[in-house]
């Protein structure tokens, strides 16, 4: 036996790494950002980041800081710096939220309309090709699972629970 095999936890022999949910999710969202970063640097020096905050205040779903942040997933440190290279490119203006002066009003300028216009339609094709990509069933459950998965992703209270046996 090699002494890397003699480290193998028990339960662990036989399990096949590819088959673990989590393993699965991350290797598809590496695929997925890789794929859209492709896409991003055809058009110029965005990043998939600036790109995501762009697309979150040119389609109206948020424009203060905290909802534009929450929208595109992006933690709190990296978003500030990702907000101040979109400042400093021209891409968006920032000012301070008159009903909450802890968040700020993120606005694109002429140049992150552009860079919207320009990107939207090339992201709204890759949108149908991975649509396209899975049949009419799998289409109508995804949604309904990634959500079920989030929610479930957000507690670790089964860690309190007795296994069953089931």
């Amino acid at each position: 036996m090699s002494k890397e095999r003699d480290h193998v936890r028990p339960e662990a022999e036989g399990l096949d790494i590819e088959l673990l949910l989590p393993f699965q999710i991350t290797q598809l969202a590496a695929k997925l950002a890789a794929q859209a970063r492709l896409i991003i640097a055809r058009h110029g020096e965005l990043s998939l980041p600036q790109w995501r905050i762009i697309r979150v205040v040119a389609m109206g779903v948020a424009s203060r800081s905290t909802p534009v942040r929450k929208k595109t997933g992006i933690d709190k440190g990296q978003f500030s710096k990702t907000v101040n290279a979109l400042v400093d490119g021209d891409y968006v203006t920032v000012n301070p939220c008159v009903e909450d002066q802890r968040q700020f009003e993120i606005k694109l300028t002429e140049k992150g309309r552009l860079a919207h216009d320009q990107l939207a339609p090339q992201l709204d094709a890759r949108q149908r090709h991975l649509m396209n990509a899975l049949s009419q069933d799998q289409r109508e459950m995804i949604f309904t699972a990634i959500r079920a998965l989030a929610q479930a992703a957000e507690t670790i209270d089964f860690l309190d629970q007795p296994e069953t046996g089931d």
